[in-house]
């Protein structure tokens, strides 16, 4: 089954959209995992500059407040013993301290804890005492200096031996953070992400509707040089054609006249073929001529019926076919191309019995046509079939070329020009093979309202 090139590029514009939305949602992650690593590294410079500060002052309350990075980053702190109540606080803290908040994030860097607040734009850094002590083989290396030190712990002890008694037996330690840059950039990448997938959809089907529009011009434009190439045809078909035929049809008639019981037969042969032959430059005029015409609503109907009765001497449209269909087009254009048709299915070797027609009305956005899909409006459909021999499958996309025919005496112009005068009335043709033999034609056309 052939894939339409609007099926095709809407399959390849959705494809495009989801790789390029995947590529944003990498791009995305990835802002957020730098600035996640970026609001870790912060927490981690504030508590060391936090404990570096309090070799100045006797507790964490005091460094905070005279350290200006500290003041405006730091809204609480706490020491939270064995029983979860605070040792030592200071600034805004819980009065017990929850543990089971702890079950759903998992501890890194020596039992550091981060746990978001995007309610108050803030950051929980917490620490247990546990995971901070030293491995034990760090300890061992750490007791050729415990003599050192110890006498000038024992003399900062005197100095406020409760607070570090207290920071000693703590079991966590509660850190309140401020991070207002963070959760700024949570909530611009967070918004930036739909807007981003809009902008890229819109931009995918901007970028399809310029490839469908430079396809139909390409189309066009190869229907332009068609037109150049029948224009140079028709221009040489009347200067060297047209007035040979004259003069062949001017002897003809002399030597009638002269010899009026001698030769009937082939002058009559003769004149056939001129006539054949004036026929095919005026198709090609008709190809070349303005293909709208004088668009006026007409009952399809009633052309298809007449030009069936006079060619076929009987009335081939179906009984439950719509008698009421008004579409809008050039009347003679419209006998024009429902006469090539009826013709071709009476030369296609069909019995006459077997060549029949139908019309039927379709709502809008509904069928396999293009022209039914798209409308908003219903849909006028005539059918002509036969009987005949049918076209062979490599030569169906080719039956509306110029000057292509499979038949010993055809033009090659007849179906042409019908698909340019129903292209310009707004509608779609085509022609398929019929199960059991012969052909059928199927014109599009939207009823007018």
């Amino acid at each position: 089954m052939k894939i339409s090139p609007r099926t095709s590029s809407l399959f390849a514009a959705i494809l495009s959209w989801a790789l390029f939305s995947a590529l944003t949602v990498f791009i995305i992650l990835g802002l957020r995992d730098r600035a996640r690593l970026i609001r870790d590294n912060d927490n981690e410079r504030l508590f060391s500059l936090l404990f570096t500060s309090l070799r100045n002052y006797d507790n964490f309350g005091s460094a905070i407040e005279s350290t200006g990075l500290l003041r405006e980053r730091i809204i609480g702190f706490g020491i939270y013993g064995e029983d979860l109540t605070p040792s030592y606080q200071w600034g805004s803290v819980p009065q017990v301290f929850d543990e089971d908040i702890l079950k759903d994030y998992k501890a890194v860097k020596n039992g550091r804890y981060t746990i978001p607040d995007r309610r108050g734009n803030r950051i929980k850094f917490i620490l247990s005492t546990e995971g901070m002590m030293s491995p034990p083989q760090q300890r061992r290396n750490q007791e050729n200096n415990r003599d050192r030190d110890r006498e000038e712990n024992k003399n900062r002890e005197d100095k406020t031996p409760g607070f570090f008694t207290t920071f000693a037996r703590g079991k966590y330690i509660y850190i309140d953070i401020s991070h207002t840059a963070y959760w700024r950039g949570q909530t611009l990448t967070a918004i930036a992400f739909p807007l981003c997938e809009l902008a890229l959809l819109a931009l995918v089907f901007f970028v399809r509707g310029l490839y469908l529009r430079n396809r139909e011009y390409r189309e066009r434009i190869e229907g332009q040089k068609n037109l150049v190439v029948l224009g140079t045809a028709a221009s040489t078909l009347a200067h060297e054609i047209k007035n040979p035929l004259l003069s062949i049809r001017l002897q003809t008639g002399i030597l009638g006249k002269l010899f009026p019981e001698k030769g009937r037969e082939e002058l009559g042969i003769i004149n056939e073929e001129v006539d054949r032959l004036s026929a095919l430059s005026y198709r090609i005029n008709d190809y070349l001529r303005d293909a709208a015409g004088q668009p006026v609503p007409l009952n399809i109907s009633n052309v298809l019926s007449e030009a069936s009765l006079r060619l076929c001497g009987r009335n081939i449209v179906e009984e439950d076919s719509a008698q009421d269909a008004l579409v809008l087009m050039d009347t003679e254009r419209a006998r024009s191309v429902i006469e090539n048709l009826i013709r071709n299915a009476l030369e296609s070797g069909s019995a006459e019995n077997a060549i029949g027609a139908a019309i039927l009305r379709h709502s809008g956005n509904s069928g396999d046509n293009e022209l039914q899909k798209n409308s908003q409006h219903s849909i006028i459909v005539i059918s002509i079939y036969d009987r005949g021999r049918g076209i062979a499958e490599g030569d169906l996309k080719r039956v509306f070329d110029p000057f292509f025919t499979s038949k010993s005496t055809g033009t090659g112009i007849g179906l042409s020009i019908s698909k340019r005068f129903v292209e310009a009335a707004g509608g779609a043709i085509s022609i398929e093979n019929r199960e059991g033999g012969g052909t059928a034609v199927f014109i599009t056309l939207g009823e007018y309202v």
